[in-house]
């Protein structure tokens, strides 16, 4: 029988083959990407050997994939699957080379020999009649003429011999077949056309649409060409894997991966949807439209986004003429109300005269061509925030229960950011409300004094920071000045800055000397807090002279001012002190000065010298080299350039508060 056809030379060198790849695989650890090679030695044994001889060398080689490989590891599972279509593939090569190419001395076909040729179709089948891939083989004019049954439901036919009987032209019109990128496949690349033309023929990764349905489906399709005796190409085997599981699983994680980064951005809510409904276009679908539940209980739609400006427009237009009603059955509002996904998956002339409201209102919705539509409600916290709409058109996709899962997911990652975008928003109007509360609205005038400020708090805006300042009357003839730092940000840390500047202000209206008001916030701290936490405070008493001011001025832990002398010399002044809240008898030294027209006196906190990565640092040198450099100007001159130098210094990102207070005496 030609199944049986057996050359011992061809068999020794396939089984051989299989002997060496498999005694290297042994000591292996992970053999999966050498057990592939365990492929080769039914392709040897086709070009020689019969149906029958091949298929048992295939399972041989399959039988060493699976006994040598590593459990259920992927790379395993897919060296076995490689061995499976090497064996597939190579006894078709066998069956067709048999039957089409007579050896030498062959004698004509009998009635016995067709009998024995159709047993050996009938083995062929029987063979390829379980493998899950779809096969052909195609001869040089493009016909098919064979195709197991999975290549029959593959391509959409009801049989095996209307597959063989259409010609190929009527097969490939049936789909609509795209690269990785969704670009067009040229049909000359396709691996069977270029198997046919004797060409090596990389796998091709494609996606392909039915036209008819909708559908679409991923393959790998591999080709390899099958020559006669003289080393013309008689025919071309195909097999086509379908991957459409993967191939989704892989983009839709994609996709929700990347909308996951825009939605982790702090962007208001309105700039947020419209991004990510910009994200889904085209890949999930040609329109996506975003609704927000309002106050007032309507739904108000926010973002509409489409590949073509034209369309948009004209679906901004019918949102505006026909805005979505609570009567709209299957609409945003059903949905809404349900808090369950909606999918229409063919938009049909009866589902559109539902919807519609008048003969004007459908005529305008069918001019868009929608196809195939999704609704999914936005909801988090069980609340139910708004509904975000998908819609396919001219690409002419078809959506499924698949589709319906990304799109849940999708709108389950929205609601979440916009509830958090709430809470934000709702937190970081508290912390700035706080912030204010503990600022002066404005600082007390100062006869023949220039005074100026400069804060700026550091992060995102949702804490409150612990840095403060004052400037305020004190009694009839003078003015005290206080500038602090609190540890920590939060509540703890406000509640912490209330306690030091209202105690200090109490302590000004009794007490002239410095030290004497820093030692009776310290003894407040230490019992009105247990939680041992700390400030920094700088504090000044300030008398006005003829010509200048007197100053008394203490430290508690905090960085020294810098008096800038008009000729440009600066100066720290006074001795650091100690941190307060830590200790019952901080060390706390009173020092005076006196400044003349034209000088200043320069507070500030450690976030403007923080310190940080070489070269960058503003540490107390460079500051002073700065503050010197502003003799003559204006104290609000001052205190500009010594804020846009600190955020500078932090690369425009201060980590921590900036607070920045000059005193200038009038020249």
């Amino acid at each position: 029988m030609e199944g049986l056809r057996l050359d011992r030379v061809t068999v020794g060198i396939a089984l051989a083959a299989l002997l060496v790849v498999a005694l290297v695989a042994i000591p292996l650890d992970s053999p999966g990407p050498l057990l592939v090679l365990l492929a080769a030695g039914p392709l040897i044994a086709s070009t020689r050997c019969g149906v029958v001889v091949t298929a048992i060398v295939g399972l041989l080689a399959l039988t060493l994939a699976i006994a040598l490989g590593s459990g259920g590891e992927p790379e395993h599972l897919t060296a076995a699957l490689a061995v499976a279509g090497g064996g597939a593939v190579a006894v078709i090569a066998a069956y067709l080379r048999t039957t089409r190419e007579p050896s030498p001395g062959r004698p004509q076909p009998t009635a016995a020999s067709n009998g024995d040729g159709r047993a050996t179709r009938a083995q062929l089948e029987a063979m390829l009649r379980g493998v899950a891939d779809a096969v052909t083989a195609q001869a040089p004019d493009g016909r098919l003429i064979y195709a197991n049954e999975a290549a029959v439901k593959t391509l959409g036919f009801e049989s095996r011999e209307a597959l063989q009987a259409a010609p190929s032209a009527d097969v490939l019109g049936r789909f609509d077949i795209f690269d990785e990128a969704g670009r067009p496949f040229p049909i000359g690349d396709l691996p069977g056309r270029r198997a046919l033309e004797g060409e090596a023929a990389p796998e091709a990764i494609v996606r392909f649409r039915v036209r008819a349905t909708g559908e679409e489906r991923w393959a790998a399709i591999k080709a390899n060409p099958i020559r006669d005796g003289g080393g013309q190409v008689s025919m071309a085997i195909n097999v086509i894997e379908d991957i459409t599981a993967h191939k989704r699983a892989e983009l839709s994680q994609g996709f929700l991966s990347r909308s996951s980064h825009v939605l982790s951005g702090w962007l208001d809510s309105d700039e947020l949807l419209s991004r990510v409904a910009r994200l889904a276009i085209p890949e999930m679908a040609d329109w996506c439209a975003v609704d927000l539940l309002k106050a007032d209980g309507r739904l108000e739609r926010v973002e509409l986004a489409h590949a073509d400006p034209a369309l948009r427009e004209q679906a901004l237009e019918l949102s505006r003429r026909y805005p979505p009603t609570a009567g709209t059955p299957g609409g945003a509002h059903e949905v809404m109300q349900s808090g369950e996904p909606r999918l229409f998956a063919e938009v049909s002339d009866e589902l559109l005269h539902s919807v519609t409201r008048s003969q004007e209102h459908y005529d305008l919705l069918r001019a868009l061509g929608v196809r195939s539509v999704i609704l999914v409600p936005m909801r988090t916290r069980d609340r139910t925030l708004g509904v975000l709409t998908f819609a396919t058109g001219p690409s002419g996709r078809r959506y499924d229960e698949y589709d319906v899962e990304v799109a849940h997911e999708l709108a389950r990652r929205c609601a979440t950011a916009l509830d958090n975008n709430r809470l934000y928003s709702e937190r970081s109007y508290i912390a700035r409300t706080l912030q204010e509360g503990l600022l002066p609205l404005e600082l007390a005038e100062v006869p023949g004094i220039e005074a100026a400020v400069r804060f700026r708090h550091s992060g995102d805006g949702g804490e409150v920071g612990g840095d403060f300042y004052d400037l305020f009357e004190t009694g009839s003839r003078g003015w005290t000045v206080v500038i602090g730092d609190v540890c920590g940000k939060g509540p703890d840390a406000a509640a912490v800055t209330a306690l030091a500047r209202y105690t200090l202000r109490t302590a000004a209206l009794r007490h002239r000397l410095p030290s004497r008001s820093l030692s009776i916030l310290n003894e407040a701290l230490l019992r009105q807090r247990s939680d041992r936490r700390f400030c920094t405070v700088a504090y000044a008493y300030l008398e006005k002279l003829d010509g200048g001011a007197r100053v008394g001025f203490a430290s508690g832990g905090h960085p020294l001012p810098l008096m800038l002398h008009s000729d440009g010399t600066v100066e720290p002044v006074g001795t650091p002190g100690t941190l307060l809240g830590l200790v019952p008898d901080p060390d706390l030294e009173d020092h005076s000065l006196t400044l003349s027209r034209g000088d200043s006196l320069v507070f500030f906190t450690d976030g403007v010298i923080e310190p940080r990565g070489a070269g960058e640092a503003l540490d107390e040198v460079r500051l002073a080299e700065l503050v010197a450099g502003c003799a003559g100007r204006e104290a609000d001159a001052i205190a500009a350039e010594i804020e846009q130098a600190a955020v500078r210094s932090h690369r425009g990102s201060p980590r921590d508060d900036i607070a920045v207070l000059v005193l200038r005496v009038a020249p």
